[in-house]
Parts: structure tokens; C-alpha cells; sequence
């Protein structure tokens, strides 16, 4: 059996392609549907979903970083140099911004409370972004439809959906 391909120099959307063979006794209807915007769509949420999974482990990294600060926890155990050091890189950009409050042995690290907020907000704007530039128009909509008898007897019909 062979695919029927579309001959449309136009970007589809959505486009559905049924074949139905009818013989004597016999009647197979075999239909193909893509939808490029979903495809699209599905692309977009996984990149978003991406830069969110990566805005949540620099946030769990920072907030880590934040409570052991708090609790004054040895900066020479493994632990706690591991996530000092990995830390380090994302506070870099902030440090001596503000003074940090030490307090009978607890060290409350204002730094890093901004870091999160930044890295949050500037997350929230890129995914906003790449979103808005990635959602394509939706301000026309073209219907073709086309339809054939085979010299053979079956019937193809080709339909596609443009939306944008």
C-alpha cells in the first residue's frame, strides 16, 4: 500500500488524508491525520518545561544554600562545600550587593534571597518570551478540500486545515 502525499506549497496546520478502497466483498478505509500546531505546541511546552526544571533545581540549590547558612552549618563538611561551591557560581553575580546579617552564630545571607528572586523573575520572562514568540497567528483560517475517484474505483480524499 502506498502513502499519498500532499502536493500543497502551503504550511498546513492540520492535515488528514483518508483512503478507502471498496472491492467486491471488501472495504478498507485507512486515514492519516498530522497536526503540525500540536507538534508545535508540544515542542514549546517541552522547552518551557526544560527551563522550568532548571529555574527549580538553581532555586532547590540557593534555598539549600540559604538554610545551611541559617543554621551555621560547617562550611568544611562535604555537604555543606559541595553546595557552597555549586552555589557559588549563581550568588557571584549579586555578592556585596547587600551586608550579610550575622546574628549569635546565625548568618541570615540576604544575597542569596535575591539571587532566587532574580533568577525567578528572569526565568518567568525568557518562558514568557519564548512563548509568545513561538504562538504563530490565528487571524485566518483556509479549508481545502479535494476529493477523487481512482481509475481502479476508490475513492481518495485529501483534507487540509490552515490555521494562521
Amino acid at each position: 500500500m502506498s502513502i499519498i502525499q500532499q502536493d500543497s506549497p502551503l504550511a498546513v496546520d492540520r492535515s488528514e488524508e483518508t483512503m478507502s478502497i471498496q472491492q467486491s466483498g471488501y472495504a478498507s478505509t485507512i486515514q492519516v491525520t498530522r497536526d503540525a500546531a500540536a507538534e508545535r505546541r508540544n515542542r514549546v511546552f517541552q522547552v518551557m518545561w526544560i527551563a522550568w526544571a532548571i529555574l527549580g533545581v538553581v532555586e532547590i540549590l540557593l534555598g539549600v544554600r540559604f538554610f545551611l547558612k541559617m543554621i551555621s552549618a560547617n562550611p568544611d563538611s562535604a555537604f555543606g562545600s559541595l553546595i557552597y561551591d555549586m552555589s557559588g557560581v549563581f550568588i557571584a553575580p549579586f555578592a556585596g550587593m547587600v551586608a550579610t546579617l550575622i546574628s549569635n552564630g546565625t548568618t541570615l545571607e540576604i544575597t542569596t534571597l535575591i539571587a532566587m528572586t532574580i533568577y525567578a523573575l528572569f526565568f518567568l520572562v525568557l518562558v514568557t518570551v519564548f512563548e509568545i514568540v513561538a504562538q504563530r497567528s490565528s487571524s485566518s483560517t483556509t479549508l481545502r478540500t479535494v476529493s477523487e475517484q481512482m481509475p481502479d474505483g476508490s475513492n481518495r480524499t485529501v483534507r487540509s486545515t490552515r490555521i494562521g
